[in-house]
Parts: C-alpha cells; structure tokens; sequence
C-alpha cells in the first residue's frame, strides 16, 4: 500500500472516530438528584422567561414564541429553535421544555415549516441535538432531579414523570395537578379533584402524597422556608405560611390575579376596578409600589427585569428593570 493511502486511510479514520466521538458527547446528558428548574412563579406564567448560569432563554413572542437565548442585559440575543415553547426549564448545559408548531417561525423557510411538532423536548443551551421526550398534549413542566414532572391534556387531564434521558416513564397522578412548585424533592401542588388543600408529593419517596394546608389556596411557590400563595378564602389575597411552625400571614390586602418572585420581592397583578396594576411588595408585603397601571399577565421575573404582557395583547411583551432605572416599555428583540 502507497504511503498516501496509508495517510489517507489514518486521517480518515481519525476524523471519523472524532466525528463518533462528539456524537456520543452531545448525545450524553448529565443530570442530578438535585437538579431543579425553574422558579415556581414564573412557571405559574407559562414559564417563559428562564435565567440560568448567566443566560437568560426566552419565548419571543416577535418571533412565533420560539425559544431564543440572550445575556441577562438583553445583548446578544440568539434564536434556538423555529417553533414555539412554554415552560422553559433547564440544568448543567440542558434545556427542557414543550414546543407547539401550532406557531413557526416566519423565517423559518422549506420542509421544515410544514412539520407538525409538538410535546417535550430537550437541546443544549447552544440549541443543538433537539430531542423529543415525549409526543403528546402536555400542559405544566417543570425539571424535579433527574425527572420532569408533567401534566398530560387528554382523558380530562393527569401527571406524569419521565427521566430526562428519556426513559422509565411512569403515571403519577390521575389528577390534573401542578409540578411546577418543587422544592428539595418535594412538589407542592393545590388538590384539583377532591379539595383545594396544598399537598406534598415526595419525589423520593415513591411519588407519596400528605396534605401540608387545608383550605382553598392555590399557586404554591416554596421560598425561604414559607409556602407563598393565593388565598381563595379571603378574595385571592397573597398569604404565606411558615413550613417550620404553620405561621399563616397575610401580605397583600389586594386581590390578586396572579405574581411571581425573587429573593427580595413579590410582583403581582392586581384587576379589581379602578386600581388595575402591576405591582410590587416585598416578602412580608411592606413596601408596595405600583409599577405598571393596567391589568397585566404572564409575569417572569430575572436578576435584572420583571417581564409581563397586558390583557388583550398577546402579542406584545413588556419589561421593566428591577432597579427602576426606566418606566415599563415594549420588549422588542428581533435577529435578523
């Protein structure tokens, strides 16, 4: 054999293995009993805004709400997939969430338009290997360890599980019921069925369930050793109570639509008439500000901005910055 075609055959083979070898790397998903998602709040919003290890990734909704990646500032943005996404989690360079093609990106072009996608997906935080976990009608998502917790639509609605390397798959709950409320193995969610109490489900415990409050409350959000929720018993009031000593506060005196937090601050929306606002308070409810007048939805909060849409609009989305350094204006993010 020449000594070209040795070269040739060595080179060739070695681009191959390399080849091989990126495969199985990009293929290979870490995960962790520990990992966790998204905030609660923002899943209780569609989950459309997600900060992760200085990113943020998005649902553009001036590009069919497909899912986009930018810096926390808003620079650089970057669009990852050509159809649209919801309850956007992620953990150690993975990204979960579901995508519909009921929208697709207008600058999108060919075959790929014409795809009818839809259900769990998984890809890199650079927008490579896009897998689907699972083809089906799902609602709520949210990434609890090693699993992704999610409700399923059809037959009135149920709770699933799978493992984020797409396997053992299971049946959770019969009942509609929210996962976005994990916290440390545990999911807190609000009785849809029977009750309207908020139970524990132990994800490391076989999936066992016990109450954990009895009355009408719903949107759990688990911070700071409090459980934070809308109190159906007094006009959807904010109230939270102590998960170490069942200390019950109230910490709004508005009636509430819906909100979101950080570390520091509950934002929420408020429609009772005359006084329709977005408005903010901090954890124990002192310090209330209004931040934006009108009745507002899909609240998701960052390190750097609070980002809403107004009822009527769906289309359009707003952004204000957490330190008050500019009024509330249009979130205008466009790649060309």
């Amino acid at each position: 054999m020449k000594l070209k075609t040795v070269i040739f055959t060595i080179l060739t083979t070695l681009i191959l293995v390399g080849i091989l070898l990126v495969y199985i790397s990009e293929q290979r998903v870490t995960m962790s009993p520990t990992d966790r998602g998204n905030s609660a709040g923002n899943l209780h919003n569609s989950g459309l805004f997600f900060e992760m290890d200085g990113k943020v990734y998005f649902s553009n909704p001036n590009d069919s709400n497909c899912l986009y990646s930018m810096n926390v500032d808003e620079s650089k943005p970057k669009r990852l997939t050509s159809m649209g996404v919801k309850y956007i989690s992620g953990a150690k360079e993975f990204l979960y969430f579901y995508m519909d093609s009921t929208k697709v990106s207008g600058r999108v072009k060919g075959l790929g338009t014409a795809t009818n996608q839809f259900g769990i997906y998984r890809c890199r935080t650079s927008g490579r290997s896009q897998t689907c976990l699972l083809r089906d009608f799902c609602g709520e998502v949210q990434l609890c360890g090693e699993y992704l917790y999610y409700q399923v639509k059809p037959n009135g609605g149920s709770l699933h599980k799978i493992r984020v390397d797409q396997t053992n798959s299971s049946l959770v709950s019969t009942e509609y019921v929210s996962p976005v409320c994990y916290e440390s193995g545990v999911i807190y969610y609000t009785g849809v069925t029977n009750d309207h109490n908020i139970h524990a489900l132990y994800t490391n415990a076989g999936d066992s369930i016990s109450p954990v409050l009895y009355g009408n409350y719903f949107f759990p959000v688990v911070q700071g050793g409090y459980i934070y929720y809308l109190n159906g018993d007094d006009n959807y009031s904010i109230y939270r109570t102590s998960l170490l000593n069942g200390e019950q506060n109230k910490i709004t005196m508005d009636r509430v639509d819906c909100f979101t937090m950080d570390d520091n601050y509950i934002y929420y929306s408020t429609s009772a008439s005359g006084r329709e606002a977005l408005k903010r308070c901090d954890l124990t409810g002192s310090g209330t500000v209004t931040m934006f007048n009108g009745v507002t939805n899909s609240l998701n909060v960052t390190s750097k901005y609070i980002y809403f849409k107004v009822y009527g609009n769906d289309e359009v989305m707003y952004h204000i910055p957490l330190d008050g350094s500019a009024p509330a204006s249009i979130f205008d993010v466009k790649v060309k």
